[in-house]
């Protein structure tokens, strides 16, 4: 049976840490730049699609694919060129280690300081505490599992490298903002990385719709964050 050809297109938006590192990984995979804008639903034709009525989700000749961590892979079972997975099993497991851990335990603790951040809710009724806590023993993990040279896990980039990034993209805005601290405070590899990652033609791409739709995001929410005033404080001595 002749399979039809490989046409994507991904669903999501901008300001998703998700969105942005499956497309990140689309174009370095040389798989097109085609996206549709759109919000999380419930309804029953974007359920049909995304099972959980999250994005991103991925339009596939076969049908739509969500949850992004299926979807890198995914991508890399379809389209062997510029592989985002390593060919060794161990190093394919280590760079599923570093995605995890970057998903459940810097994302997710994260994310419950965002309405705090981003969303105007009282910051003084964030978990700050608690969520530093988990992220700074990830932080910790990561010294130990990543090579940093000059890749997370050696000289090629991987899924490790992009959920990574987008994780702290999100991630540091917060920490700054209700700690006073940087992620990177203390962790000149990672840091060195992020440089790296940061110059990338993909990362510019991505980060180019990021910005006015994470503006647009912060308006809507009444949120007193300040995104000139986090770009100036922490690049501007870079």
């Amino acid at each position: 049976m002749t399979r039809p050809p490989l046409t994507l297109r991904l669903h999501g938006y901008p300001v998703s840490n998700w969105f942005n590192c499956v497309r990140a990984a689309m174009i370095e995979k040389k798989l097109g730049d085609e996206f549709q804008m759109c919000r999380a639903a419930r309804d029953g034709a974007f359920l049909a699609n995304s099972a959980m009525g999250k994005i991103p989700w991925l339009e596939t000749p076969d049908g739509g694919l969500a949850e992004s961590v299926a979807i890198l892979e995914y991508l890399d079972d379809v389209s062997p060129a510029w592989p985002i997975y390593p060919a060794d099993p161990f190093e394919r497991a280590r760079v599923r280690q570093i995605v995890n851990i970057a998903q459940l335990y810097i994302e997710v603790p994260m994310r419950a300081l965002y309405p705090a951040t981003f969303g105007g809710a009282d910051p003084r009724q964030a978990p700050v505490a608690g969520s530093m806590e988990t992220v700074q023993r990830a932080l910790a993990a990561l010294d130990q599992l990543c090579t940093f040279t000059p890749f997370v896990r050696g000289d090629d980039l991987t899924a490790a490298d992009l959920t990574l990034f987008y994780t702290l993209e999100l991630g540091e805005r917060a920490a700054r903002h209700l700690t006073g601290a940087s992620l990177f405070d203390g962790r000149p590899r990672l840091a060195a990385w992020d440089a790296m990652m940061r110059a990338r033609a993909s990362t510019g791409t991505v980060l180019a719709d990021f910005a006015p739709a994470f503006a647009e995001y912060c308006a809507q929410r009444d949120a007193t964050w300040n995104e000139t005033r986090y770009l100036e404080e922490r690049f501007s001595h870079a």
